[in-house]
Parts: structure tokens; C-alpha cells; sequence
């Protein structure tokens, strides 16, 4: 596949979720989206959307990078540089835009008390919370993903679309992030994927033939 674009398995999710969001934003009024899920935060979604959180942070990356290691170097490299577009790019952004964290909001406007928290949470707060970076990082790495499983493996989209999408809904469960904030990662996210994809097609990064290399579990006996 040229690009994430190609494969109508990440994408059509992937719309989907960004469209819907959008209506929601049109529709509920802002920081509202928190306070609807209020009657959501309790298990097993509490632990669901816990663990579900993990799939974009640098463990989620670490897995996939090793894994990648097997079958071309290449592919963990790009699975490396998508991870080290993201974390400059989006502590950028919050810094330049400094919105404030959902709670830290909430708190401002002494509407602390009727927000409903997962407990064992530890809330962020401050003026980091557009975009999300979980959100960003977790479409990056499986639209990544999902391009060098390539075309014979296109349907590998659907899921990986799905948790993607996932991730982001975790942060506003979890009461770390608006709607907004995890639209704009995600559009971030699936930017990065296209960069970082462009990038591993250029002549001279496809002409390093030993990025083709991978690591074997073990050697045939020939080659002792």
C-alpha cells in the first residue's frame, strides 16, 4: 500500500469515529462528554478502559518495535520513528496551545464534585490536554502496523482501527481528555503514519538492503 489512505479497513473505522465525533461536538455542550459517561465509571468498564489506556503508550510500542525486530529491521525502525515524530510533535502542541486538563477545568468552573473518577486514577492536570497524545500515538502505531502487515493482510484495519479508536475513548472515560482533544490526535496520529510511511519509501532508505535483515530465534543446524 502507498499509504493508510490505501486500505479502507483502518480507514472507513477510522471516519467513522472521527465523524461521530464531530456531530458530538456539535451537539453536547463542551467538557459535557465527561460528565455523561458518569454513570459508565464502574466495573468492568473502570478496568477495560484502564488497560484499554496502555495500548497507546510506550509499552504498546516496545511490543510491536520487538516483534517487528523478527521479520524485517525496517519495519522496527519505522514503528521507532513514528514513536519519535509523536512525542516531540504533541508536547509541542500542548505547549503552544495550553488547554487545560479536564479536571483542572472542572475545578475551575467548582464543578469538581459532580465529576464521577475511576478510582485508582491519578488525574492529570494542568494546560496539557489538547491534543491527546495517547489518542495520537495509538493511531500512529497501528495505521503503521497496519501498512506493513500490507495488502494481504488489509483486514488487520478493522481491529486495529477499532482499538485505536479505543484508546482515544479511554482518555475521555478516564477523565483525562475532552472529545476534541482525541479527534485532533488521532487526525495527528494518522498525519504521522503518512510522514513516517513516505519516509520509509524514499530510494535510499529502500536501498539499505540490510534493513531487510531480521533476528532469528535460532540458527539451522547448517550454519553452525
Amino acid at each position: 500500500m502507498k499509504n493508510i489512505w490505501d486500505n479502507s479497513w483502518f480507514m472507513i473505522p477510522a471516519l467513522l469515529f472521527f465523524n461521530i465525533g464531530l456531530l458530538l461536538l456539535y451537539f453536547v455542550p463542551y467538557g459535557y462528554e465527561i460528565l455523561y459517561l458518569n454513570d459508565f465509571r464502574y466495573e468492568p468498564f473502570n478496568s477495560i478502559f484502564q488497560f484499554v489506556t496502555l495500548l497507546g503508550e510506550e509499552y504498546a510500542y516496545i511490543v510491536c518495535g520487538i516483534a517487528a525486530l523478527f521479520w524485517r529491521y525496517r519495519f522496527a525502525l519505522l514503528i521507532a520513528l513514528v514513536g519519535l515524530i509523536t512525542l516531540p510533535t504533541v508536547f509541542a502542541i500542548k505547549e503552544y496551545f495550553s488547554v487545560d486538563r479536564p479536571i483542572t477545568f472542572f475545578r475551575q468552573q467548582d464543578l469538581e464534585h459532580i465529576v464521577v473518577t475511576v478510582p485508582g486514577v491519578a488525574l492529570n492536570s494542568g494546560p496539557t490536554s489538547f491534543p491527546s497524545g495517547h489518542t495520537m500515538a495509538a493511531f500512529a502505531l497501528y495505521g503503521m502496523v497496519t501498512l506493513i502487515l500490507g495488502q494481504k493482510q488489509r483486514r488487520w484495519g478493522l481491529p486495529l482501527s477499532l482499538l485505536a479508536a479505543l484508546v482515544g475513548v479511554s482518555r475521555v472515560f478516564l477523565v483525562q481528555h475532552f472529545l476534541v482533544d482525541i479527534l485532533v490526535g488521532a487526525i495527528l496520529g494518522l498525519g504521522v503514519t503518512w510522514l513516517a510511511w513516505r519516509f520509509g519509501q524514499m530510494p535510499f532508505w529502500q536501498n539499505l538492503q540490510w534493513l531487510d535483515r531480521r533476528l532469528a530465534l535460532s540458527r539451522s543446524a547448517s550454519e553452525v
